[in-house]
């Protein structure tokens, strides 16, 4: 039993000072390169409002927010995880496949979300649809 509680305890202590942590403001000359040079390649023109840095134990995760709205989340390896843009997101941030896909089945459609999973990928259009894809980027279902 107190074997038990000493683990609960400590798990406890542990998630705390995670959770406590959060979201902390970070400067763009302080970002990994791998991140850097991921925005730079397609938003070397555009104002960086804000960018966070969020830490956990697996993959620490970079948010942006840009000047005309868009938002970005890149792991520190410089992969993109979401981008957010009423404007649209540009055709190179999305998979080939997933991208041809749209463009075939929607053509006068928008991507304005692109959120790449651990297992799956997801594109919202400007018509508010969402479609989901494997990895692979074969089409799975609408959302």
């Amino acid at each position: 039993m107190k074997k038990m509680t000493l683990v609960a305890l400590l798990i406890g202590v542990f998630s705390l000072s995670a959770y406590a942590r959060g979201k902390q403001p970070i400067a763009f000359q302080n970002l990994p390169e791998m991140v850097k040079s991921a925005v730079l390649k397609n938003y070397s023109d555009t104002l960086v409002q804000y960018i966070t840095c969020e830490k956990t134990i697996g993959k620490d995760k970079y948010e942006f927010l840009l000047a005309d709205g868009t938002k970005m989340e890149y792991y520190e390896n410089g992969q993109l995880h979401k981008i957010k843009s009423a404007a649209g997101v540009p055709d190179v941030l999305v998979p080939e496949p997933v991208l041809n896909y749209v463009r075939g089945t929607f053509p006068h459609a928008t991507i304005t979300e692109f959120k790449s999973e651990s297992l799956s990928q997801k594109v919202e259009l400007n018509n508010d649809m969402e479609l989901v894809f494997n990895r692979r980027g074969d089409f799975l279902r609408i959302d």
